[in-house]
């Protein structure tokens, strides 16, 4: 790869922010500045010195073009509204549908829930977080990444003080607000390269390597049957995410929110385990979805 090469990639990663064919308007201008260059016998250095830093050709198109903010606006607001809508659902099963934990008797399971129990004010305590999730959606624009970082602060510190009881079960709608706000930064900054990819596929497949670790060692977990296929489509799954491949990432999101529901209804032991893993594999797959470029 040449000096030149290595600059023009440099500068299309600090493009992402600007629409797709105003990039490509500002790169063939640059191309254009190299040959002419070397038509006049001037060295690659000497050009690089003479057009600038990379950052600085993005900051001057990004002042000419002006932002892609529709992009930016629109991912985030995939990821926040997801995030209420699952600290919604999450609320209202916690506290109307799921037999409490406080509940259990020496005689069998727990059969009472959260509103039978501490009556209906208590019970709506559990749906405090989905408002504060749905804070930043309604606040002005000028005012969003404040409003976003104090909205995932305080739901990170209800979920700590919840602890298992009840914080636990909000730990996906922690993880979909702080990657929303990584989202709007970034979108509407240098946006996301190759390192993001790569990182998504390695969270993505980490659980399912640390679950078929134990299970080696003679572990715990016991896989049942109709998991393994499971499994199998989640490491495919990391692999297209690394490629880029948008689609996995929307195919990887509905398993996610699948097993999210699934460990919510089903009050089995392993709950929060299965709501941990689904809610992860939840925000990995819309993260990659909502900011992976489209293909023409």
């Amino acid at each position: 790869m040449t000096a030149e090469d290595v600059y023009l990639r440099a500068v299309e990663r600090m493009l992402r922010s600007i629409r797709s064919e105003h990039r490509a308007t500002v790169l063939d201008d640059l191309r254009a500045h190299f040959a002419d260059a070397d038509d006049a016998g001037r060295s690659v250095e000497e050009t690089v010195q003479a057009l600038g830093t990379p950052e600085e050709i993005a900051a001057r198109a990004r002042e000419e073009f002006g932002r892609d903010d529709a992009r930016a606006e629109w991912a985030w607001r995939v990821l926040q509204g997801t995030a209420v809508a699952l600290a919604l659902i999450t609320g209202v099963v916690v506290a109307f549908i799921m037999p409490s934990y406080s509940s259990v008797s020496p005689e069998g399971p727990a059969t009472t829930t959260i509103v039978e129990r501490l009556g209906l004010a208590m019970a709506l305590v559990a749906l405090v977080p989905a408002l504060v999730a749905a804070v930043p959606l309604v606040v002005p624009r000028r005012t969003r990444a404040a409003t976003i970082t104090i909205s995932a602060v305080v739901l990170t510190a209800m979920a700590l003080i919840g602890g298992f009881s009840l914080g636990g079960f909000f730990l996906p709608t922690v993880l979909l607000s702080w990657t929303a706000l990584i989202v709007w930064v970034r979108l509407r900054g240098s946006g996301f390269g190759t390192g993001w990819r790569i990182t998504g596929a390695a969270m993505t497949i980490a659980p399912t390597l640390l679950l078929l670790g134990s299970v080696g060692m003679g572990g715990a977990f016991d896989i049942s049957a109709w998991a393994w296929p499971v499994l199998a489509v989640i490491v495919v799954l990391a692999v297209l995410i690394g490629l880029g491949i948008r689609a996995a990432g929307w195919l990887l999101a509905a398993i996610g929110l699948i097993g999210t529901v699934a460990g919510l209804i089903s009050g089995g032991l392993l709950t929060l385990l299965v709501i941990w893993l689904g809610g992860w594999w939840l925000t990995i797959g819309l993260a990659h979805a909502v900011t992976a470029p489209r293909r023409s």
